[in-house]
């Protein structure tokens, strides 16, 4: 698209010159998007922000997966479409009060573009050889996602090819997916955040600056009814530093990656030093000072 041009040429220029090993698991958050929801990227979750991450050669792209009141699988972070939409047209419902046709349809601030169908961004990923990494968001009230999403894969498991994991900072949602799995499924990762005061309840913790950190994880690894292969967890200075033992060895027990807030630290720099100690997925929001010029 014409608008996104100037950003799009510089992802294809710039994806090829990264190594190999680090272009495969660095994983373009929420598609090629810009987290200020400027006009020069497409808008986050959207199909021209995954496909134009995934035409310049990025491998992984992450989304968040909601349910439609009809209990359609929709591409949306927030519970509802406020950020996305102009300021004019706030506040929107909440989308699990939404049909999906009417999601589909609803005008967003970049007039071109459309909140998608998960099925939809799939296939596409399909057909590119690409993968998604797709973090389950619950809603109250509502039907779980993530049996929504394991039952999506059961009707069609030609779909599990362009999946690289699914994850979730829920418990129930996690759990849920596991109970609804028939055969096969992608990796299942618990997300984590740092311990913090004002933390909701929902989110997971795992410090590896714990003493405990260990256990806790190997309590996670246990449970027959989670089936869990690692964890997405939080990163913070300390990752490569003084907690790079610990990352080290949690990578070495299980699948692990590694997420941020934006505005914290994204970089190769960062990111080859997590991979080095054996991360297997690394965010990014692929800011343009990504490589230092």
């Amino acid at each position: 698209m014409a608008a996104y041009s100037s950003e799009h040429s510089w992802l294809r220029d710039f994806v090829p010159k990264l190594n190999e090993g680090l272009r495969g698991k660095l994983v373009a958050h929420r598609g090629f998007h810009d987290p200020l929801l400027s006009d020069l990227r497409p808008l986050e979750c959207t199909l021209p922000a995954l496909q134009m991450a995934w035409e310049s050669g990025v491998l992984n792209c992450e989304c968040d997966v909601r349910l439609s009141s009809d209990e359609q699988i929709i591409l949306l972070h927030d519970p509802n479409l406020d950020r996305l939409v102009e300021e004019s047209a706030r506040p929107t419902p909440n989308a699990n009060t939404i049909m999906a046709e009417e999601l589909l349809r609803w005008p967003l601030k970049q007039p071109e573009i459309h909140i998608p169908l998960l099925q939809d961004a799939l296939q596409s990923a399909l057909r590119s050889g690409n993968r998604l990494v797709i973090e389950l968001k619950g809603s109250p009230g509502s039907p779980s996602v993530g049996a929504a999403v394991a039952q999506l894969f059961a009707k069609d498991p030609t779909l599990l090819e362009a999946c690289a994991l699914v994850m979730s900072f829920e418990i129930p949602e996690l759990l849920a997916f596991a109970a609804a799995v028939v055969l096969q499924r992608p990796k299942l990762l618990l997300l984590t955040a740092v311990s913090r005061e004002g933390l909701e309840e929902k989110y997971q913790t795992l410090d590896l600056d714990s003493p405990a950190w260990e256990e806790q994880a190997l309590q996670y690894l246990a449970r027959k009814d989670l089936s869990l292969d690692g964890f997405y967890i939080e990163w913070t200075e300390r990752l490569s530093n003084a907690d790079a033992s610990a990352f080290e060895k949690l990578c070495g027990m299980c699948t692990v990656g590694v997420w941020q807030h934006f505005g914290q630290t994204d970089s190769e720099e960062e990111a080859s030093r997590l991979l080095d100690l054996g991360a297997s997925f690394c965010n990014t929001d692929w800011p343009t000072s990504f490589i230092p010029a």
